[in-house]
């Protein structure tokens, strides 16, 4: 429950459900990439499929860059490497594990300012559950967020 528990970041994104952490996305490119090579897959686009794949080396690397794809370390082990976050500060200098013990979290100017556009809403809502139902609860059996919301766009 310990390692489980480390697993949520300050501002209430679960690393444990992070496709850069878990390395869902960098895996799958990296596997793809390998059935492509072994059946030179390079040569029945150029030569079979010229026209619909006519910019498969743009795909290809692509996926190269989808490999690279990981998160390096978890929020939490992220106090001594010297990236700010001002989240996370908040929380230590007032001595809270997460934002969902302060009663402002839904309309703190930190959190929306670090989260808006990527995953603010799935912050709000674990955040909201957490406190609802207690954190070891949420890590158990809550419904964990950590993607879009419909109707999110990064414009």
């Amino acid at each position: 429950m310990k390692e489980r528990k480390k697993l949520l970041a300050y501002c209430g994104i679960y690393c444990g459900d992070c496709l850069g952490y878990t390395d869902v996305i960098a895996d799958a490119a990296k596997n793809f990439m390998m059935v492509l090579e072994k059946y030179k897959f390079d040569r029945t686009a150029k030569c079979v499929f010229s026209e619909q794949l006519k910019d498969y080396d743009k795909f290809y690397e692509m996926l190269g860059f989808m490999t690279g794809l990981k998160c390096p370390m978890i929020c939490r082990e992220r106090e001594d490497s010297g990236i700010a976050c001002k989240v996370r500060k908040c929380c230590i200098d007032r001595g809270f594990y997460a934002c969902y013990e302060c009663n402002d979290f839904e309309i703190c100017g930190k959190l929306k300012s670090l989260m808006e556009g990527l995953h603010y809403d799935a912050s709000v809502k674990n955040l909201k559950a957490i406190k609802e139902i207690g954190l070891e609860a949420w890590i158990t059996r809550g419904k964990r967020h950590c993607y879009w919301s419909e109707g999110d766009d990064c414009l």
